[in-house]
């Protein structure tokens, strides 16, 4: 038997999702004492650091995760999006957090073993110690089963089934084109985004969204906040934006020791203080882990 495929919070595609399909219209008029405990919470801890953090300290103080806000991801094919952002998603297991992954493009067995291999920093684990991770892990980890495009409207009530029923304080949603929207349907991505951050901004919950980006001119040059495949209004109405880069020139021989093996940048945040800037970084092949170079 294999831990990993048979892991028991792998949601099948069969699910009913019916109860989750509408929003519900309720009035959101409150008077200003609803509101004193989060902006007195701003004042006590600041508005940089109240959020879960990223893995590397370069980042803190500057950037953090807070909850009901959206973020997209975005880089070109190839330039690491998902294994940053396995990594990211380990470091909140770490924290204890929940998390929920929608991730048509990879079964579910294969993004735990991207996350098991950074957890534990050895590529060829034994079944012991991945047996001993999954145990660890499993109330804290929810993953939808399905290698094929969804329904807009699925991905919507999954993200609403994922919040009510577990109380999720992170969802992935990997990616965007996998969400059954035409590419040139610019109407309805912007649809999508906007209800599914609706649904961060009604909970306590983060939501990442992977948007790839145009095909440029060149690997040499990073992706930017406008470069976002689709609709413009993804990343205008996204409250951060990371944008994630290989160098390829470097691993095919022809970069300097000295430079990154990546950056990841923070290229757009609404909230906190509003840094933004780049985190460079170096790649270990046998652990999938990014480190600070």
């Amino acid at each position: 038997m294999n831990p990993l495929i048979n892991f028991k919070n792998i949601l099948s595609e069969e699910i009913d999702l019916t109860s989750w399909m509408h929003e519900e219209q309720k009035a959101k008029v409150a008077k200003v004492g609803v509101f004193a405990p989060k902006l007195l919470d701003m004042i006590v801890n600041g508005t940089g650091e109240n959020g879960h953090p990223m893995p590397w300290e370069s980042a803190k103080g500057k950037f953090c995760f807070r909850e009901s806000e959206l973020t997209i991801w975005t880089g070109f094919k190839g330039h690491g999006k998902s294994l940053v952002i396995s990594q990211v998603f380990e470091k909140f297991l770490t924290d204890e957090k929940k998390l929920f992954i929608i991730s048509p493009e990879f079964p579910p067995h294969r993004v735990l073993h991207r996350m098991l291999i950074q957890s534990v920093g050895i590529h060829n684990v034994s079944f012991d110690m991945a047996w001993e991770w999954m145990k660890a892990i499993e109330d804290h980890i929810w993953l939808y089963d399905q290698q094929s495009s969804l329904k807009m409207l699925d991905v919507i009530a999954l993200c609403r089934y994922a919040v009510e029923e577990h109380g999720v304080d992170h969802i992935l949603i990997d990616s965007l084109m996998k969400c059954g929207i035409p590419p040139d349907d610019y109407g309805s991505q912007k649809k999508l985004v906007d209800y599914i951050q609706n649904i961060a901004h009604r909970n306590p919950v983060h939501i990442h969204l992977v948007a790839h980006a145009r095909k440029g001119s060149s690997d040499k040059e990073m992706a930017g906040l406008h470069d976002v495949k689709g609709a413009s209004e993804i990343a205008d109405m996204a409250e951060n934006v990371i944008v994630c880069w290989r160098n390829k020139q470097k691993e095919l021989g022809g970069g300097k020791i000295e430079e990154p093996d990546a950056i990841v940048k923070i290229e757009a945040q609404r909230n906190g203080d509003g840094w933004i800037g780049s985190i460079p970084l170096r790649f270990n092949k046998n652990f999938f882990t990014f480190s600070e170079a």
